[in-house]
């Protein structure tokens, strides 16, 4: 069965009916794949030599590092949709381009995501020189799986270009209908036609164009001679799994909750709780034995703790092994200031090789401001209340938890503009009834609000300030819900994080009933929704003074190089249109030098600082 006939089928078979008022699904669309930075998407392609090597640990997420790859084609560099990862970051190609638009009507089915070489010089090599391009592939995402079947194939095709230009296609997988672990491919290069100085090789997939459903994930893609194919080992122990939040319950929260009960909202670990995990890739012989620290550091503050260490003797080609040991508690001073904590894992295995350093560590960065999350910013999935005709209007509800009384001046949520934008919500404040634990039955606040078509680039929330502030103490519980309507109404979901059991409710016909993810289409994750908390963060500088204590210098500046003044925690740069036309990358943020590879024009800095507060600068470049 197509997944057009099963939308269609859902557009009639979901009912108003208790216990069939939500729907999980496949991402409709998500925020634009930033470049990993300006200056190499900018750069014209240069030839390279062989090895050809890149296991995407090298860079943050977004599009794949123009020194190796074409900029263009939608794949996305992520640790967030794989499953069982070789190392830290894969490429994942799906029905998504760059821009995180559909890339086509419900329905259709056709070429998707690609992910292209650049040129990489094989001139002077033959094919008894046994040159291999190797590769692990995983279908399907933490979503589930690709779809299969149908007249025209959901696959994973490589292509090689020859030395005429032509794309030469040299492997298809149909799609096999279930999420996979990752595997591992090679593929010859034995022909003459592809030993010249401007081959390039193509891994792109077919599937259906209007939402992320049918993805696939490639990771570890090695090009080189004096290969088999049977090749998959590689001198390299790698982190893979993600880091969990610093926190116990919560991604983030405001820093005076913390402050009143920090022991019991850190994180605690034993030696059965694994940080992150780790892939040996190396043929053996013996196994290697290596230590790990695990690192919190909490900024500005510039304090460092070990909250994790240990060591181990891993085998030759033992997958997820997982990093755990001895813990202790980490020190976050309790100061009033909002913070940031940055939790770093880091593997000591005397390797040399610079190509495979950087997966050595994975880290996580953990907001004390002014909000609540249980979830990381990030969608893997879309959360939406099905149609209905008549009745009440129904709605989520998420649980938060105090630890003194507090307010909530506004609710930030993540819509799927491509079903949510422009559609009429309302926003509300529930408290909780007690014994049952779950929302009253009335809001005791609420705001009526129109989703915005669009959002400023490089922000996926849209917020919805009450008219006046929400006095909340104990629990409450904090949601949207929309009158009856023909039309779905999506929200992000994100499956890498998850709201404790029995936090998510959903209303409908005017009774309430918990979300259970296992038993409603879905791993368990966390519904995109944070209050926003009132008297969190202390802030004591006038507007004015620190925008004259942030001052750039130089502006004019002549060569897009401008220093900061003050300590900052990551900066970004809009054209004049308000588009992002730089990300700081993570290794510099902080810096007090921003080297902006820009040309000449009318630029905005946005300056994030310490205490977690927006600061925006205008720079000229090129004496404007």
């Amino acid at each position: 069965m197509t997944y057009c006939y099963r939308f269609v089928l859902l557009l009639l078979l979901l009912t108003p009916l208790f216990g069939q008022a939500q729907l999980l699904g496949p991402l409709g669309s998500e925020p634009a794949h930033a470049p990993v930075n300006a200056s190499a998407a900018a750069r014209p392609a240069v030839v390279l030599p062989l090895p050809f090597f890149d296991d995407f640990a090298r860079q943050p997420e977004g599009r794949p590092d123009a020194q190796r790859w074409e900029p263009t084609g939608g794949a996305l560099v992520n640790n967030r949709y794989p499953r069982r990862p070789i190392s830290r970051n894969v490429a994942t190609l799906d029905g998504l381009d760059g821009q995180g638009r559909p890339r086509g009507a419900i329905g259709r089915v056709g070429d998707a995501d690609s992910l292209t070489s650049q040129p990489i010089d094989l001139s002077g090599l033959l094919p008894t020189d046994k040159v291999y391009l190797s590769f692990f592939w995983q279908a399907g995402t933490r979503r589930g799986r690709p779809e299969s079947g149908g007249t025209r194939p959901i696959a994973l095709y490589v292509e090689f270009r020859n030395r005429n230009g032509l794309w030469d296609q040299v492997w298809q997988l149909n799609s096999p209908g279930d999420t996979t672990n990752f595997r591992f491919k090679a593929l010859p290069l034995d022909k003459e036609g592809y030993l010249h100085g401007n081959f390039q090789f193509r891994i792109r997939t077919s599937g259906y164009l209007y939402n992320a459903r049918d993805a696939w994930s490639v990771d570890y893609v090695r090009l080189d001679r004096n290969r088999s194919a049977t090749d998959s080992t590689f001198r390299d122990i790698a982190t893979s799994r993600a880091l969990a939040s610093a926190l116990r319950r919560y991604t983030a929260m405001p820093v005076n909750q913390f402050n009143a009960n920090p022991t019991g909202e850190l994180a605690t670990r034993n030696a059965g709780t694994a940080a992150t995990t780790a892939n040996n890739l190396d043929a053996g012989p013996a196994p290697t034995p290596i230590t790990w620290l695990g690192l919190l550091d909490v900024l500005p503050d510039n304090t460092t703790s070990i909250f994790l260490r240990g060591n181990a003797s891993l085998d030759a080609g033992i997958r997820q092994f997982p990093i755990a040991g001895n813990p202790s508690t980490p020190t976050v001073p309790l100061t009033p200031a909002a913070k940031q904590l940055r939790q770093r894992v880091v593997l000591i295995t005397n390797e040399t090789d610079p190509r495979t350093l950087a997966n050595d560590t994975a880290s996580r960065r953990t907001d004390l401001s002014d909000y609540f999350a249980y979830d990381d910013g990030t969608a893997e999935a879309s959360l939406s209340l099905a149609p209905a005709s008549t009745g009440p209007p129904s709605y989520y509800a998420l649980r938060f938890d105090l630890n003194q009384p507090d307010q909530v001046r506004a609710l930030r949520l993540y819509p799927v503009l491509a079903t949510a934008g422009g559609r009429t919500l309302t926003a509300a404040i529930w408290d909780v009834v007690e014994g049952s634990g779950q929302p009253m039955a009335e809001p005791k606040a609420t705001k009526t609000f129109v989703v915005p078509l669009t959002l400023p680039a490089g922000q996926p929330y849209v917020e919805v300030v009450f008219d006046t502030p929400v006095k909340v103490s104990g629990r409450f519980f904090a949601g949207y819900g929309q009158a009856p309507t023909t039309q779905f109404v999506e929200f992000g979901y994100d499956l890498n994080n998850a709201s404790p059991p029995d936090y998510l409710y959903f209303g409908s016909q005017g009774a309430w009933q918990t979300f259970n993810p296992a038993t409603n289409y879905s791993p368990a994750g966390a519904l995109m929704l944070r209050p926003l908390m009132g008297g969190s963060v202390v802030t004591t500088t006038p507007a004015t003074e620190l925008a004259a204590r942030y001052r750039l210098a130089p502006n004019p500046s002549p060569n897009g190089r401008v220093l900061v003044p003050g300590p900052y925690r990551h900066a970004t740069v809009l054209d004049a249109l308000g588009r992002v036309v730089w990300e700081q990358p993570a290794a510099e943020a902080g810096r007090p030098e921003l080297r902006l590879p820009l040309p000449a024009g009318l630029y905005f800095v946005r300056l994030l600082l310490p205490d977690g507060q927006l600061l925006t600068q205008r720079l000229a470049i090129g004496g404007q």
